[in-house]
């Protein structure tokens, strides 16, 4: 069972981690509307704008995915069911949880939920033999 103190500690962890997302997250897109503004001379610029601004949607598409995962965590922390485990309804060890506050499996069932993501997964991309 988590104290009281280490809940605490791991609500100002995610807390701290959202701010500084939310500021990367905003630069990102800054950057992007930035480079979607300039004009490209050559084909060179224009690829090179287009692969720059696809990689910087990729990255704030992770950011956002992981802000939404802090807010569910943060609600979680509200509604008195934070650190309990998706899958198996255990708790979350405190190691986990001091390393990714808002992790949703414990570490036993981790392995299991990415696997079966890459079962689900290998239906819509079948790997080439």
């Amino acid at each position: 069972m988590l104290k009281d103190k280490d809940i605490e500690n791991l609500k100002n962890q995610l807390l701290d981690k959202k701010t500084k997302l939310l500021e990367e997250t905003r630069t990102s897109q800054d950057i992007i509307k930035g480079l979607l503004s300039e004009t490209s001379y050559d084909e060179m610029d224009y690829a090179e704008i287009s692969t720059d601004s696809h990689n910087l949607r990729l990255l704030r598409e992770k950011q956002l995915q992981e802000l939404t995962e802090i807010d569910i965590a943060l609600k979680k922390i509200e509604d008195k069911t934070y650190g309990i485990c998706e899958m198996c309804d255990e708790q979350i060890g405190i190691k986990r949880l001091k390393i990714k506050p808002h992790a949703k499996f414990c570490i036993h069932c981790r392995p299991l939920y990415e696997k079966s993501i890459k079962k689900e997964l290998s239906v819509f991309f079948p790997q080439k033999k």
